[in-house]
């Protein structure tokens, strides 16, 4: 969280779009932040995208993406920009792999890597299990330290630690802190808990 994934991926869309290179941009559907077909980072940057639920088939996408484009006489696209690929299915990176290696098709995925009880994604996991790269994109913690939990907060500030996997919200219901912070945060609601207890 507040990394600027996003506006890493809207740099790159735009410099491949300087050098006239094809590529499309596509977001999970679970991501409803900012609409549907938009890609939007925190500093107001955003470009139309092609939203994808879990069950679409991205292989296939991609097959009938070409076939229109060559009878359009258009270029197939050489790069897809993925955001929140987090949210893909294990099955959906896999057809990721297969665009790759039979399409010849290059992707760069953006996302987290794990979720608010530093699990990881379903489709982060299958990511870095396939990924011929993996670069992280740092962020930091307000102690000045690295970022590597994305802690959820209720709207009273407190730290949850149970919950759904998959809650989308911004900077009002996520921080990220660095691996002390977040257990110190942790140990706090834990001693509130147990003060409310007795």
């Amino acid at each position: 969280m507040n990394s600027g994934k996003s506006l890493q991926l809207l740099a790159q869309a735009h410099q491949f779009e300087e050098r006239s290179i094809p590529f499309l941009c596509l977001k999970s559907a679970l991501d409803t932040r900012d609409g549907e077909d938009v890609i939007s980072s925190r500093t107001g940057l955003s470009r139309e995208c092609i939203t994808i639920g879990i069950s679409d088939n991205l292989y296939e996408l991609m097959e009938r993406f070409i076939t229109e484009a060559i009878l359009q006489g258009m270029e197939k696209p050489l790069w897809l920009l993925i955001d929140e690929a987090q949210f893909l299915s294990a099955k959906q990176v896999d057809q990721l792999g297969n665009i790759v290696d039979k399409l010849d098709i290059n992707v760069m995925c953006y996302g987290l890597r794990t979720d608010f009880l530093s699990k990881l994604f379903d489709g982060s996991k299958r990511l870095m299990e396939l990924a011929d790269d993996i670069d992280e994109i740092k962020t930091y913690c307000s102690c000045g330290g690295k970022a590597i939990m994305n802690a959820r907060f209720d709207s009273e500030g407190n730290i949850l630690t149970e919950g759904e996997q998959i809650v989308i919200g911004g900077n009002e219901m996520y921080i990220p802190l660095c691996r002390k912070c977040y257990n110190a945060a942790i140990a706090r609601k834990y001693m509130q808990d147990k003060d409310n207890f007795y």
